[in-house]
């Protein structure tokens, strides 16, 4: 029976729960319309020269994009692009270490994740996501712009991600009473697409995977102003070599793990979909993992949304927040694919590129998975 190291959403304090002002995130080059907040964000935010890729066309911001492999910096450097390390560049902290956002000389915007030397599970963090990172290249994935190690100081050096993460924008008490700030469902379903572009290319299409993530949840969805999500922290992350099972000490965060992996540690490509599956309930809904805020009995979503799910009774389902403003298509297959994701069974579950195709509408591809599972809804 594998050893247990479990946290709920709300008392989670890994290096990925970094929720104090900014967050780092990356993005496509859209061109929304812009508020008058967002141009002011703009003028203030040009950091890079103009020949970099731009990474959020909302807020100017630029990074190197495209760089071949992560680089050793120098500690010296780091401190220098961080004012030493000040309180006032500090983004968050975490049971691995403190996060400080950072300038370079050319302007980078960097995230620096400063191990505590005291910290178990750093070093192990650190190699993995350092390794794992060297194979993961896409435009959907937070990018790992080099490190600096010497003796027990790990850091990593990460593109800087301008819009905190999907966590808070679901979750964040700015938005507990406030529907304006709250996300559309057309921007709910973009963020899902492009979580699902980033996962099918760590299990699909990386050089050097399957790349399993182990911790797939909205803390670790980060968005730049357009809200193009990144995936991020990828401590926990497994490279699959060969065809074998693995089996590993349990790791993450309560209310995502798949059954197969919370209960005897078995881990697969088919444990990131189950927990995309639960991402995707709270696009839908809403709602955290177990709301121990509510009164009663706490029920988990995945316990809640699925006989709203097999009924149909989608109203039910949607954040109440969104009110009328969603496409009811839409929001049938995105909850037909959560539906699929979070089967109890590993080998029930669609791939990752299946979740893509279905979510985009395009339902052909999954006749045999909806004959056996499921509602079926007929596009009016």
């Amino acid at each position: 029976m594998p050893s247990f190291t479990l946290k709920s959403e709300e008392q989670n304090f890994s290096s990925s729960k970094l929720e104090k002002s900014d967050t780092h995130s990356r993005g496509e080059n859209k061109q929304p319309t812009m508020t008058f907040f967002q141009r002011k964000r703009r003028s203030c935010c040009h950091t890079k020269s103009s020949g970099a890729p731009l990474l959020c066309a909302a807020c100017g911001l630029r990074t190197e994009m495209y760089i071949q492999d992560s680089k050793k910096f120098t500690y010296s450097v780091i401190q220098q692009a961080t004012n030493d390390f000040s309180m006032e560049n500090l983004l968050g902290e975490g049971g691995y270490g403190r996060v400080y956002k950072g300038k370079l000389k050319d302007g980078q915007l960097i995230a620096a994740k400063v191990r505590k030397q005291e910290s178990t599970q750093g070093f192990t963090e650190f190699n993995s996501e350092v390794s794992v990172l060297s194979f993961a290249r896409h435009k959907n994935i937070v990018m790992l712009l080099g490190y600096f190690c010497k003796d027990k100081l790990n850091i990593l050096v990460y593109e800087y991600i301008c819009n905190k993460s999907l966590h808070w924008h679901l979750f964040g008490k700015l938005n507990s009473d406030n529907t304006e700030n709250v996300l559309d469902w057309h921007q709910r379903r973009a963020i899902a697409i492009g979580t699902a572009k980033g996962l099918r290319f760590l299990h699909e299409e990386c050089r050097g995977g399957p790349i399993i993530h182990r911790d797939m949840r909205p803390s670790n969805i980060l968005l730049t102003h357009d809200l193009v999500p990144m995936l991020g922290d990828f401590g926990l992350a497994r490279r699959k070599i060969d065809e074998d099972t693995l089996q590993t000490t349990v790791l993450g965060t309560l209310g995502y793990l798949a059954p197969e992996y919370a209960e005897n540690g078995f881990v697969s490509v088919r444990t990131d979909v189950y927990a995309f599956g639960i991402v995707l309930l709270q696009l839908m809904s809403g709602r955290k993992v177990i709301d121990l805020e509510s009164k009663g009995q706490h029920v988990s979503l995945r316990q809640w949304a699925k006989p709203l799910i097999k009924k149909l009774a989608l109203h039910e389902l949607i954040d109440p927040r969104i009110g009328e403003s969603y496409d009811s298509y839409q929001l049938y297959l995105m909850a037909k694919t959560a539906y699929l994701c979070v089967q109890r069974s590993p080998e029930m579950r669609p791939s990752m590129g299946e979740v893509l195709r279905l979510l985009e509408g395009e339902s052909d591809h999954f006749h045999r998975l909806k004959d056996k599972i499921g509602p079926h809804y007929t596009k009016r």
